[in-house]
């Protein structure tokens, strides 16, 4: 009859022969769990939420959770639908370094996802040859961002079938929001705030944006 008494010995022997395969199967079942929570969380509507990418070099959308827990909830007062305020981050280098950037980019443009940008020049120069942004004219003469003195960031473009050349108001500068920078969240030299061209709740995103610009402003001031 075989010895089937459990001992540390044999216990510890049967761990050095099967112990990658508990490995793995433990694995398979944390991948499993995370694939079936991923597939099951329902989405949040685009309309309710407010999505900001951090497209350029560096980003890191972590350091801004804060003021997104922020942004959602004075947002949730202008609109109570709003359920989500979130930052993205697209690392984007220079074209003839990498091509990636560009793919993600306008992948994410073509289906509709995203509201807002802090870009750097590089990813402004596609967005506006791409026709991707909201002209920020209109907003601004209504007052927006009135109190939150930023440059304006004005912009060419050229129609492609009608080829009609017009300049419009791209963007607000965002040099002088050196928090972003100091917080490790976002280059701001030579960068700029803009807002996408097909966003699904445009007013809403605007309004967040403010608060965003308010807060930066806020910590710029801070001693």
């Amino acid at each position: 009859m075989p010895d089937t008494k459990l001992t540390i010995r044999a216990f510890l022997e049967h761990l050095r022969k099967y112990g990658a395969v508990y490995l793995i199967g433990i694995a398979a079942c944390l991948f499993g769990t995370e694939l079936l929570w991923t597939v099951t969380t329902p989405a949040v509507p685009a309309e309710q939420a407010v999505i900001i990418y951090l497209a350029g070099s560096y980003s890191n959308p972590e350091a801004l959770e804060g003021i997104a827990e922020e942004m959602l909830t004075q947002g949730k007062k202008f609109d109570p639908k709003l359920k989500t305020v979130e930052f993205q981050s697209i690392p984007y280098y220079e074209p003839d370094m990498d091509y990636s950037g560009p793919m993600v980019l306008m992948a994410k443009l073509s289906v509709g996802e995203g509201d807002a940008f802090l870009a750097s020049k590089t990813v402004m120069d596609q967005l506006v040859a791409g026709g991707a942004l909201l002209p920020l004219d209109g907003p601004v003469e209504e007052g927006w961002m009135n109190d939150c003195p930023l440059e304006p960031y004005y912009a060419d473009y050229t129609d492609e079938e009608t080829g009609e050349k017009f300049t419009f108001l791209a963007g607000l500068k965002i040099d002088t929001l050196e928090a972003l920078s100091e917080m490790g969240a976002f280059y701001n030299e030579g960068s700029t705030l803009a807002v996408a061209a097909n966003g699904t709740n445009r007013d809403t995103t605007l309004y967040c944006l403010e608060i965003l610009v308010h807060s930066l402003q806020s910590l710029n001031a801070a001693p």
